[in-house]
């Protein structure tokens, strides 16, 4: 295997359609969100998947074309917004999208959502993730509920939060096959860093926390810490 297993949603989505075998309806996937130094396409292509993805940043294709180079793959990976995906109706047999979707607002995911229905073959199966709202530090200005927005590198984006059966309703058109929630309550990146590195992500224009408020969230990062996500397997009915 010569891609890094960092993507556990995509490995459990992997070993779901091992399990289930859907090989009446052929190996094309469709990765939003594709780019990167490790595209998780990779593992699928391992797997003789026939490969397709998008990507809206310039930057992130270049990575992924590098680590295609070295390996020797070709995982076809094209600029798109996966608010319009540039493919026709029910061209995937799956379609996965894995820490993408959560940069968008709640509108445009439900847009996403449908999109992904769009290229979705019938009887075939999605994987998508949604970032839940108990996660510590809640960080950036609130505009709409749940949707926080940031500045980073000079860029402004948003950070969309859901409670846990939010996303259920945004899924009313698919069958849901699988839900999790997966929580890291522990990471060696925020242990390691340092305090200078943390008052990095202060802005008082945009968080909702005063700059003493932000000084104590660094001390208690490694005992508050949390990063959810609620996974979702879904299939388009037949």
């Amino acid at each position: 295997m010569v891609a890094p297993i960092t993507r556990p949603a995509v490995c459990y989505f992997l070993s779901y359609l091992h399990r289930i075998n859907p090989s009446h309806l052929g190996k094309r996937v469709l990765d939003c969100g594709a780019g990167g130094r490790h595209p998780p396409l990779a593992l699928f292509y391992e797997r003789r998947y026939e490969t397709f993805g998008i990507d809206s940043s310039d930057e992130q294709i270049e990575s992924a074309n590098r680590f295609c180079d070295q390996h020797h793959m070709h995982l076809n990976i094209i600029k798109g917004d996966m608010r319009r995906i540039p493919f026709k109706n029910e061209t995937f047999s799956f379609v996965y999208e894995c820490d993408s979707m959560c940069h968008l607002t709640k509108d445009d995911t439900c847009t996403t959502i449908q999109e992904m229905w769009r290229v979705l073959r019938k009887g075939g199966y999605c994987s998508l993730g949604f970032m839940a709202i108990d996660r510590w530090p809640l960080d950036g200005e609130e505009r709409n509920p749940g949707e926080f927005w940031l500045w980073y590198k000079g860029e402004e984006y948003v950070h969309s939060h859901f409670t846990d059966d939010e996303p259920d309703t945004y899924l009313k058109d698919f069958e849901i096959k699988w839900k999790g929630i997966h929580t890291e309550v522990y990471s060696d990146s925020i242990a390691k860093m340092s305090l200078e590195d943390w008052m990095e992500w202060y802005d008082a224009a945009w968080t909702k926390y005063l700059k003493n408020e932000w000084i104590n969230a660094y001390r208690e990062r490694m005992l508050n810490y949390r990063y959810s996500m609620i996974q979702y397997i879904v299939k388009k009915p037949i």
